[in-house]
């Protein structure tokens, strides 16, 4: 139920100082009772609070172990970069605008690329005996040429060792 009201009371702007607080109240104590503990060893108390911060550590250390251990930090820095870019693509708003022109003719274009592969390459092709299917490439003299729908329809009437088939998928009537 808690973490239900952390999400839905969730504040960054607000929530962040506050723990900032209270990470900044919690060290300081740990520093005074390791510093206690120091001068009850018998040092003076200008040397207890120096032995206390090289018993304790790097505070700036813990600090960010502690901040990345924190629920809302990498939604918090999401955040953060969002704005950030923002704030970018408002000072400049031409360069911005080429960037985001060129990622989206690269996403377009790489799209476009992967679906003729996926069509051609990586799927098998939508016919009942794929490996039956031959290309017919005329040549006259050595030179290709096209090949019409005339001249096409002219060799299938006068071939006669392929098979025509129609196939019901298509709805092809004349195969």
């Amino acid at each position: 139920m808690q973490r239900w009201r952390s999400i839905i009371g969730w504040r960054p702007w607000r929530s962040r100082q506050r723990r900032e607080d209270d990470l900044d109240r919690e060290l300081r104590s740990h520093l005074e009772l390791e510093a206690e503990e120091q001068q009850a060893a018998g040092l003076p108390a200008g040397d207890a609070s120096h032995a206390a911060r090289r018993a304790f550590g790097n505070t700036a250390l813990v600090k960010d172990e502690v901040r990345q251990m924190w629920e809302w930090t990498t939604l918090e820095q999401v955040v953060r970069d969002v704005r950030y870019a923002l704030r970018g693509a408002r000072r400049s708003p031409g360069f911005a605008t080429v960037a985001i022109l060129s990622l989206a003719l690269g996403t377009g274009a790489t799209t476009a690329v992967f679906s003729v592969l996926n069509a051609v390459v990586l799927r098998p092709l939508p016919v009942a005996e794929p490996e039956r299917l031959v290309v017919i490439e005329p040549k006259l003299k050595g030179a290709g040429f096209a090949l019409f729908n005339p001249l096409f329809e002219e060799l299938r009437r006068s071939q006669q060792s392929l098979v025509a088939r129609p196939d019901a998928r298509f709805g092809c009537k004349r195969c």
